[in-house]
């Protein structure tokens, strides 16, 4: 809390913790006076989001800051879409929400997630669509206050699909379905988690996601008034999780800065597997690293491409959102970047219109984190990082990087942005 505020307001933050408001404390269980207490302590707690975001230790500076209250903002869209209106586990929805920008989401990826209780039984179903990547993980989601641990990961291409890609599985504690045919029941602990979705586009114009529902075949019919107790519990977990998803990604991403990982993949080992605990895809390798580019300066990417199902390379802001990918080339994948004739990826991350085609664009930023992604990849090449000066660039550049013209650069802009709202539809 900040100081000098009242760390309470009827008995419902103590300390700057939400703690539960009893009936036997506050009177009838729909004392609108409950209400309006929880309210003002849930409206407090908010508050204290600026604290995170103007504090001195952040590298904010310029629009850091009001992209900062934007975060907040995003997070608190999030956390209400989620988990208030679709965090039911005997009624479950795919629910995303767009944008989603928090821990350096990805670009070509459309996340979906489902809170579910496994002492239920589960039905998914629909049609996986031809996505380049649908990944499919039941994982606990104590998030920030307990590692996650990952029940089941499955992708597309071992579901059990029809010739037209349907599909249907259960899962849960058991028994299994009567009839549930062989590959299409999954028995797990009887925990509380969460289904996430992880749909990858390469090609964001033509590829079809895919079209998923979820139900709890246990589930009697619903209670579809909410009482102020399950309300109470929202206002406090909305509030939690806004500043403590907020606090966490952007001490996330300054740790790189702090251990002096400026410019440089050089502390990545290529043979590391995905942070598993921090709710990584076991298909995939990562590689995270923060970059800084003044406006008079380019900072040049290289790699080469492995064999794999899908990569991309992005960047992001310091709060570790991604940043606008919609109109700007922020992010770059297999399908949209051009690959050298010796399969290797080369990029120029600068301010300015390098006339490249491959031109990560800082969107007006001046540092933040960089993220590459390898998808089932046969090896995860760590890629190589050079700042120069943008007067010298284009002495540094050879013909193996490919040119565009302003006109390309116009067509290839309009492209990406009519793909990226042909995926979400506000």
């Amino acid at each position: 809390m900040s100081p000098g505020r009242a760390t309470a307001r009827g008995g419902a933050v103590v300390g700057g913790d939400w703690q539960s408001l009893e009936v036997d404390d506050l009177g009838p269980a729909n004392d609108p006076t409950r209400l309006r207490e929880a309210w003002e302590a849930f409206c407090d707690r908010l508050r204290d989001g600026a604290d995170t975001i103007l504090d001195s230790v952040q590298p904010a500076e310029g629009y850091d800051h009001a992209e900062g209250f934007r975060h907040l903002l995003r997070r608190l869209q999030s956390a209400i879409g989620s988990g208030v209106e679709g965090g039911d586990a005997l009624y479950p929805e795919l629910a995303w929400v767009h944008p989603s920008k928090t821990g350096q989401d990805n670009p070509d990826g459309l996340y979906q997630s489902a809170s579910v209780d496994l002492a239920n039984t589960y039905r998914l179903a629909g049609n996986v669509g031809t996505v380049c990547y649908l990944g499919l993980t039941l994982m606990t989601f104590d998030f920030g206050r307990a590692p996650i641990e990952q029940l089941l990961t499955l992708d597309g291409a071992v579901l059990p699909v029809d010739g037209n890609g349907d599909f249907e599985i259960h899962f849960g504690a058991g028994p299994a379905p009567e009839g549930a045919a062989e590959g299409t029941w999954f028995e797990l602990p009887p925990k509380r988690c969460k289904l996430l979705v992880r749909q990858f586009f390469n090609d964001w114009d033509v590829e079809v996601p895919a079209d998923l529902r979820i139900d709890c075949v246990d589930a009697e019919p619903p209670n579809s008034r909410m009482d102020a107790d399950t309300v109470i519990h929202h206002l406090g977990t909305v509030a939690d999780q806004v500043l403590s998803m907020t606090a966490f990604w952007s001490g996330f991403g300054r740790r790189h800065l702090e251990h002096g990982e400026v410019n440089s993949f050089d502390h990545i080992d290529p043979d590391r597997g995905p942070n598993l605990a921090m709710g990584a895809s076991p298909q995939q390798g990562y590689g995270q690293a923060w970059w800084r580019v003044a406006g008079d300066e380019a900072l040049l990417y290289e790699v080469e491409v492995p064999n794999c199902v899908y990569w991309g390379v992005q960047l992001g802001d310091v709060w570790y959102q991604s940043l606008d990918w919609v109109n700007r080339q922020s992010s770059l994948n297999g399908h949209q970047a051009s690959i050298s004739d010796d399969g290797v990826f080369r990029a120029v991350i600068s301010q300015r219109d390098p006339g490249i085609a491959n031109w990560l664009d800082t969107s007006g930023a001046t540092q933040g984190c960089i993220t590459y992604r390898w998808n089932q990849a046969g090896s995860s090449p760590v890629p190589t990082l050079r700042l120069i000066s943008f007067a010298e660039l284009e002495k540094s550049l050879d013909n193996r990087w490919i040119r565009i013209s302003p006109g390309e650069r116009s067509d290839v802009l309009r492209i990406r942005r009519r793909g990226a709202l042909r995926r979400f539809r506000r």
